[in-house]
């Protein structure tokens, strides 16, 4: 699960630039619905692609897979303007998606999904009454305003216990909406920090760079555990970095431990 970051788009986005921005949230997302790409579907308003997919006898379990995945994301505790926000990215299966870097099950960036088109490719153009890029295909508008485009691998499958399509979220989140997106100081503050201690592994995959250790960390902390990154659990989390779980009860606006005083999500925003 790492980063594709592929800058190929032509057109340098601004509709999801900056959190100054976030009320385009509402009429994107709208939008998106209205003009699903040919062969998505729907599912609690995010939209997936799995139709490249289609002759294989696992299909229908990706697709109920993909589902539950949304269900970790629409459960995690995101305030109901994060959600709609993610709700604005496209997921698309793909078995030969994120094989640049090692073998990822899923990766997020600007990623022109490899499918066949039936037209010619839609020009994503600036509406000036509307003040924000269109495009009739959401796909092709996600990947020219930067907003990015979650590929997904079959093989997730094997990890249906893990919070994969939550782990790529969160890579949208810190892209879009964190200020100063992949370059936010508090982020690679703490990761720094991290990594100049022994508070993982050092082959952790959370060191690998101050992304992944957002993605994987913030995961943890909602989800409340990871069979396959450290430190594992919410529990361990708090306990080896105090300092950035009350970052990220911060950032998110809760603390999901049960125990917590806040009693569960409180959403900043509706």
């Amino acid at each position: 699960m790492r980063v594709a970051l592929l800058l190929t788009a032509t057109i340098v986005g601004t509709l999801f630039a900056n959190p100054s921005n976030a009320g385009s949230l509402d009429v994107a997302s709208a939008d998106a619905a209205k003009s699903l790409p040919p062969g998505f579907q729907s599912y609690r308003g995010y939209m997936f692609d799995v139709s490249e997919n289609s002759d294989r006898k696992d299909v229908d379990k990706l697709t109920e897979n993909l589902k539950q995945q949304i269900d970790v994301v629409e459960g995690a505790g995101f305030s109901p303007r994060v959600l709609r926000f993610f709700r604005t990215v496209p997921i698309v299966a793909s078995e030969l998606a994120c094989l640049d870097e090692g073998a990822a099950t899923a990766c997020y960036g600007r990623v022109t999904p490899d499918t066949p088109r039936t037209t010619p490719r839609t020009l994503t153009v600036w509406d000036h009454d509307k003040q924000r890029w269109t495009n009739p295909n959401a796909v092709d508008l996600a990947v020219d305003s930067g907003l990015g485009v979650i590929m997904i691998r079959p093989d997730m499958m094997r990890y249906e216990k893990e919070a994969v399509l939550l782990h790529e979220m969160l890579h949208a989140y810190h892209a879009r909406l964190l200020p100063d997106g992949y370059a936010n100081k508090g982020v690679i503050g703490y990761y720094a920090y991290a990594k100049s201690k022994d508070f993982l592994p050092k082959e952790a995959y959370a060191l690998k760079n101050h992304v992944e250790f957002f993605a994987v960390t913030a995961s943890i902390f909602l989800a409340g555990k990871s069979e396959f990154h450290d430190p594992k659990t919410r529990e361990a989390l708090k306990e080896k970095m105090p300092d950035y779980y009350k970052y990220l009860v911060g950032v998110f606006g809760f603390d999901p431990d049960p125990a917590a005083a806040s009693g569960g999500p409180v959403a900043s925003l509706k």
